[in-house]
């Protein structure tokens, strides 16, 4: 059964963790969904991307290879925030 595992609104991330899933031989899709829908008829949508897991037992190793790549994204992007969706402005020095 599917198992989504990862949602963000940074579509790009999204893709390069697929990728890596796919190159480990793991089953994986992509999905887009609205997850802001805004109060005023005629504002933009907030899309973010899910990623899910095709088979469950590839679960486990799924999530280890997305640990491992999240936290080089933190080491190698000091200034992106831990949901791995934005970056964070550096701190103002007095």
């Amino acid at each position: 059964m599917a198992q989504r595992i990862y949602t963000a609104s940074d579509q790009l991330l999204v893709s390069h963790l697929y990728t890596l899933l796919e190159k480990a031989g793991i089953s994986a899709l992509t999905q887009k969904s609205a997850i802001d829908v805004p109060p005023a008829e005629n504002g933009p949508l907030a899309w973010h991307s899910e990623l899910w897991i095709m088979k469950d037992c590839e679960l486990a190793i799924a999530q280890l290879l997305l640990e491992q790549a999240l936290a080089s994204e933190l080491t190698d992007l000091p200034h992106r925030d831990l949901a791995g969706t934005s970056f964070s402005p550096p701190a103002e020095i007095a």
